[in-house]
């Protein structure tokens, strides 16, 4: 019910803000960077995006694929607080706020695995044992995600940082050296938050 030129001042003082983006022609919108603080403030999450800030950038660059980190919610599902868009001209997003069942996609299996209600599921024996949960076509046909589990200073699953591409770029070799780098990442971000990795998997 608002005139054209109230709609364009709010729109205006939103991209001003950061919380909104516009591009194209005729003009379109997205949520920007200012979002994903406010998500992350709205659920409690401000730490764990301080912390993981740099670390995704870094893996941003280094792969050059769309990165994500998401956590749980408590009705079972996942929310994305932090995506940082691939500069690919091919490329795959899903958007801060998105929201899905943990059940689905490497993103939420990465965290579902290190739940009580998962403990027992042998479908995620492969992530609890390599650290790692990598799905092909499972959301979007044609896209790759390469997904770890972050973990809190008690070792409960607190979310998981995430890459999406498509399979005509993530190749196999180059999909094992994603494999490593989003696993370095989950851990160096886990480490931020006062995580003890096991020796073991050093």
């Amino acid at each position: 019910g608002l005139s054209r030129p109230t709609l364009y001042r709010i729109l205006a003082t939103l991209e001003g803000k950061g919380v909104i983006r516009s591009f194209g022609d005729p003009q379109r919108f997205e949520l920007g960077h200012e979002a994903s603080r406010l998500a992350a403030s709205w659920i409690g999450q401000d730490e764990f995006l301080r912390a993981a800030g740099p670390v995704l950038h870094r893996l941003w660059e280094d792969t050059d694929e769309t990165v994500a980190l998401f956590v749980a919610t408590d009705d079972g599902h996942k929310i994305c607080i932090e995506e940082l868009q691939s500069r690919q001209a091919l490329t795959f997003k899903r958007g801060v706020g998105f929201t899905e069942a943990l059940s689905v996609g490497a993103s939420g299996k990465a965290m579902l695995a290190f739940t009580d209600a998962a403990a027992n599921d042998p479908d995620l024996d492969a992530v609890r044992r390599t650290g790692v949960q990598v799905s092909k076509g499972e959301i979007i046909e044609g896209a790759v995600a390469i997904a770890a589990p972050v973990f809190n200073r008690d070792g409960t699953v607190k979310g998981s940082v995430c890459i999406f591409g498509p399979e005509v770029r993530l190749t196999d070799s180059r999909r094992d050296a994603c494999i490593k780098q989003v696993r370095e990442a989950s851990r160096e971000i886990s480490s931020a938050l006062g995580y003890a990795i096991p020796a073991a998997a050093e």
